[in-house]
């Protein structure tokens, strides 16, 4: 889903260069050669957060890190060397002038004043992190997981499936060592079909002897709806309260290096803090909001949770920095605007390629979100909240952030910026 994003680039480059009147040739060239910096500076960023997501994270979030980190490079190796060998090998067999990438486009050359609704974007954003907050503190925190709180975690496939009021009276004594334990008002409850069951206990984790206590229990209530141990016992986790606390600590950690490595080293290629200030403003505004919608629908927050958060980290500066280096360019273009039409210009002109991106991510997150069980059902609902609100913030959080960080987008932001345009697109 977000393989593609390099591929848009390139096209839709390729795509102003042709509407420019240059020849196709050229328009190739030039298409690659503009896109190639915008292209690295939003994959790196994406990988800082794959890295750190590495480091910190345990098990199947290391996994997905490495997948993450591989996914980007050989996307970013496809983009750039693989689709330009086809392109030139279709120019040399081709004795054709045009060149066609499609003449249907979500926007014929927008012109929006994205600026001027900044102010009601504030408002939407200051009301929805509010109101996600505000059910956080009356509901006393987030639903956390066991990674976090420590307990076990039993997942159990019945056929017949067996009510949920027949296992809570099951579970109203279970023998853990030398004592017994009244587990009813544990979490109990259908996962995914009226087959499947998950029993989640907070109680302190003491190896297998719990998971061993209820299974042993659900044994002698309901051996005809057991079906063999295989299938039976689809999952089990027992986490103690101190790695429990040691995750939670680590994942804190996570999200609090990765922000710091991206302003610095959107610092280092911007050369101006406003822009990582701007774009990590936009990165806490996705999360806050990701996260109220957890609290809300009290949905359980995990390791994977952390992972899609990093993820919509990545995937929301991937956007930003779009923006950010269109703005950069067009700085050195048109000198007789102002600041504040020159950023509007650079959304506008980069709208069709986040609209683009955004909507096959989107296609792919809701897949995954339908087809991907109940396993990761709450992954892809992190996924799908964050790369809609990802779109949304790079054009209406991290830009006018800057616009108005600079004094309102007159000369004087201009030449405050003057100085960190040298190192421009190619």
């Amino acid at each position: 889903g977000m393989a593609v994003d390099a591929n848009v680039l390139i096209f839709e480059r390729i795509r102003e260069e042709l509407d420019s009147g240059k020849t196709v040739r050229a328009s190739i060239e030039t298409g690659y050669g503009r896109a190639f910096l915008t292209i690295v500076d939003a994959n790196l960023t994406t990988i800082i957060t794959a890295i750190v997501l590495y480091q910190f994270g345990t098990g199947p979030i290391k996994g997905f890190a490495l997948t993450l980190m591989v996914g980007i490079i050989s996307s970013m190796y496809t983009a750039l060397f693989v689709t330009r060998t086809i392109f030139n090998v279709m120019l040399k067999r081709s004795q054709s002038s045009t060149l066609s990438i499609g003449s249907i486009r979500v926007f014929k050359k927008p012109s929006f004043q994205i600026l001027g609704l900044r102010k009601y974007g504030f408002a939407l954003s200051l009301v929805l992190i509010l109101v996600g907050l505000g059910s956080t503190i009356v509901k006393g925190g987030y639903n956390l997981g066991i990674d976090f709180k420590g307990g076990t975690l039993l997942e159990l496939h019945f056929d017949p499936a067996v009510p949920v009021s027949d296992i809570r009276d099951a579970l109203s004594s279970v023998d853990v060592g030398n004592e017994t334990l009244d587990l009813r008002n544990s979490e109990i409850k259908e996962f995914g079909t009226p087959n499947d069951v998950l029993i989640r206990v907070e109680e302190e984790a003491q190896g297998t002897a719990v998971a061993d206590g209820i299974r042993n229990r659900l044994h002698q209530r309901f051996a005809s709806s057991i079906p063999a141990e295989a299938d039976w016992l689809r999952r089990q986790e027992a986490v103690g309260p101190k790695i429990g606390a040691e995750l939670k600590s680590n994942a804190i950690n996570a999200v609090i290096v990765s922000i710091l490595l991206i302003v610095m080293y959107i610092w280092f290629r911007f050369k101006r803090i406003h822009y990582g200030i701007a774009a990590v403003v936009a990165l806490v505004h996705d999360v806050f909001i990701t996260l109220g919608v957890f609290s809300l629908f009290d949905m359980e927050i995990s390791l994977a949770i952390v992972a899609a958060l990093l993820t919509i980290v990545g995937y929301s500066l991937n956007d930003t920095i779009v923006v950010f280096d269109r703005v950069r360019e067009d700085l050195r273009l048109y000198r007789r605007e102002s600041f504040g039409e020159i950023l509007n210009r650079s959304i506008n002109e980069c709208l069709n390629r986040t609209v683009l991106t955004s909507g096959t991510t989107l296609f792919v997150v809701t897949s995954l979100l339908v087809l991907g069980g109940e396993v990761i059902h709450g992954f892809a609902v992190a996924l799908l909240v964050g790369v809609i609100v990802g779109t949304y913030s790079s054009s209406f959080i991290a830009t006018p952030v800057v616009y108005e960080w600079l004094g309102g987008g007159g000369d004087k932001s201009r030449e405050k910026l003057s100085s960190s345009n040298t190192a421009g697109t190619v």
